[in-house]
């Protein structure tokens, strides 16, 4: 005693909507959580400092490597391209201010020589980059 006809056509139909809803709202929500900070691509181990302070925005920086490689906003350039590219980027942005990140191991010499650069392409405020005493 079968009452029921036989089914003709589609067998099992999933409505997928709801599960799309959620993938959109999973999406929407890592998107809006997440926290993209932009790192340079020079690596420098910075000095630590007990009275390090966070630095305004500048439109550049200067990265001074252990092994005392320069670089201008992550490009490589020499001590004698240096100056002539200081002055461009002080005409062009109008900015006094320049951040100078040297590695803990750099030379001396080389930052006070750097530090002399900066300040006879025009820039009269010199920040020195430092990570906090408690961090990273």
């Amino acid at each position: 005693m079968n009452f029921r006809s036989p089914r003709k056509g589609r067998g099992l139909v999933l409505n997928v909507t709801s599960l799309i809803d959620v993938m959109f709202l999973m999406l929407i929500f890592l998107l809006v959580t997440s926290s993209f900070r932009r790192q340079p691509a020079v690596t420098v181990v910075l000095p630590r400092s007990a009275t390090a302070e966070e630095a305004v925005d500048t439109p550049a920086i200067l990265y001074l490597t252990g092994d005392g490689r320069i670089f201008l906003d992550e490009r490589a350039v020499t001590e004698a391209e240096l100056p002539p590219l200081l002055v461009q980027l002080k005409s062009d942005t109008g900015e006094d201010r320049m951040v100078l990140r040297a590695d803990a191991g750099a030379q001396h010499g080389d930052v006070v020589r750097l530090i002399d650069v900066i300040r006879q392409s025009g820039f009269t405020r010199i920040s020195l980059s430092a990570r906090s005493a408690g961090g990273e």
